[in-house]
C-alpha cells in the first residue's frame, strides 16, 4: 500500500471519529524506536500492521517466552522485509521478578544475544531495561511492580551487557509512578552519563519525567535522550477509561487539541537532539486498534516543529544512535 493511500485511509478515519485535524502534516521518514510483539498477537497479526501502516521502520522486541523469541522475530521479519530490525529482549525469564537470581536473568539475555548472533540476526541493540515498574491489575497483567535503582546488581549487569555491544541503554524507569525515588534516579542518571560520557542511554515513556526534570537532565548531560512513547492523549484517555486498573503516572506532551503543547514543543525545537519518536505497542490492543489514528496524530505534531527538528526525532536521532541504514526524508513524497 503506497503512502497516499495510507493517508487518505487516516483522515477518513480521523473524519469518521470526530477529530478535528489541521491539513498540515509530517511526511517524512518516521521509525517507531521501540515497539514489542508479545504472546496475545500473532506474528502475521503484527506482520500486517506494520506493512500496512506508515510507519517506515519499527525497532521491534519480543515478549513472552525467551526459548522462542530470535524465532518469532525472523518470522515476523519475514513477512515485513525492511520496515522492522531486532532490539533483543532484556526482560524476558523473569528479569522483571524480584524473586527471580540476578545469575538466571542475565544469562537468559546472554543467551537470546548468542542464538541471534548463531543466527545471523542483525540486531542493531537491546529492548528497555526494566528498572521501575508499577504494579498491574488487569485481565492480560497481573504483576506486583519492581522497583530497582541504577546501582543494582540486576541493572548494572544488564547495562553492561549493552555497553560491551557498543548500542544505545533503553532504560525504564517510573519517576511518577515512585516519586519518593524520582530525585535518588535523577541523581543516578546523571552519575551514569558521566560516567559513561561517551554512550547513549534512552528513558522509555519519557521516564514519566516532569517538565523542569526534563530541563534538568538536558541541561546537565549531553548523553540522557527521551523515548515520546505512551506520553500522548491516547494514553491519558486509557488512564481515565481504566483507574484503579491502569499505571497513572504517564506524562503528556500534547494538549486537548492532539498539538504538542508549548514548552514541549519549545524545548523539543531548543533541544531536538534530545528526543526519539517510539510509539511501544506492548499489548493485542495497541497493534489492532487505534494504531493507524496514533501514527497520525504523531505525525500531525510533528508538523509544527521546525522542520529539522522534525527530522531528527521522527528518524536522525534513531538512525544516529542505532546506526541504522535507513535514509531519512524530509518529504517522502518528493
Amino acid at each position: 500500500m503506497n503512502n497516499n493511500k495510507i493517508l487518505i485511509i487516516l483522515l477518513l478515519e480521523l473524519m469518521l471519529s470526530g477529530n478535528v485535524y489541521s491539513n498540515k502534516i509530517y511526511n517524512g521518514t518516521f521509525i517507531d524506536a521501540h515497539s514489542q510483539a508479545g504472546p496475545l498477537i500473532t506474528d502475521e497479526q503484527v506482520s500486517k500492521q506494520i506493512n500496512n501502516n506508515d510507519v517506515d521502520l519499527t525497532l521491534l522486541s519480543i515478549r513472552g517466552k525467551y526459548l522462542t523469541a530470535n524465532q518469532r522475530y525472523k518470522s515476523i521479519q519475514s513477512l515485513t522485509g525492511i520496515k522492522t530490525q531486532y532490539l533483543i529482549p532484556t526482560k524476558l525469564g523473569g528479569f522483571t521478578r524480584e524473586k527471580r537470581p540476578v545469575e538466571q536473568v542475565i544469562g537468559v539475555i546472554n543467551i537470546l544475544k548468542g542464538q541471534a548472533i548463531k543466527h545471523n540476526i542483525d540486531y542493531i541493540g537491546f529492548g528497555e531495561i526494566i528498572v521501575q515498574h508499577a504494579p498491574h491489575n488487569h485481565s492480560k497483567l497481573k504483576y506486583e511492580g519492581i522497583n530497582n535503582d541504577l546501582n543494582s546488581e540486576r541493572i548494572s549487569r544488564a547495562i553492561q551487557i549493552v555497553l560491551k555491544d557498543n548500542k544505545p541503554i533503553i532504560l525504564h524507569v517510573e519517576l511518577n509512578d515512585y516519586e519518593k525515588d524520582s530525585k535518588k534516579i535523577l541523581n543516578q542518571l546523571v552519575e551514569l552519563s558521566e560516567k559513561y560520557p561517551n554512550n547513549n542511554f534512552l528513558l522509555m515513556h519519557m521516564a514519566q519525567i516532569e517538565f523542569t526534570e526534563a530541563e534538568f537532565i538536558i541541561n546537565t548531560t549531553n548523553n540522557i535522550h527521551f523515548l515520546t512513547s505512551h506520553a500522548d492523549n491516547e494514553r491519558q484517555n486509557y488512564i481515565k477509561k481504566n483507574k484503579g486498573k491502569s499505571q497513572q503516572g504517564w506524562i503528556n506532551l500534547f494538549d486537548k487539541n492532539d498539538n504538542f503543547q508549548k514548552r514541549w514543543l519549545d524545548l523539543m525545537n531548543k533541544n531536538p537532539e534530545r528526543f526519539v519518536l517510539a510509539l511501544d505497542n506492548v499489548w493485542d490492543g495497541h497493534w489492532l486498534k487505534g494504531y493507524t489514528t496514533r501514527i497520525y496524530m504523531w505525525r500531525k505534531a510533528l508538523a509544527a516543529l521546525d522542520k529539522n527538528s522534525s527530522m531528527l526525532i521522527a528518524c536522525g536521532n534513531a538512525k544516529v544512535y542505532f546506526k541504522l541504514g535507513i535514509q531519512c526524508l524530509e518529504d517522502r513524497a518528493k
